[in-house]
């Protein structure tokens, strides 16, 4: 296998990595900010 294949393969990996911890976290966040916002009884 070619190391340019190789490469582009651990590029493809590391954005999928990447988009998948934000698809998790973004939402937590969120909804911590959001909560934060709320009052307290």
């Amino acid at each position: 296998m070619s190391d340019e294949t190789e490469n582009n393969k651990n590029e493809d990996a590391f954005a999928d990595a990447l988009s998948a911890v934000l698809v998790v976290v973004l939402p937590v966040v969120a909804v911590i900010y959001w909560l934060s916002g709320l009052p307290t009884s």
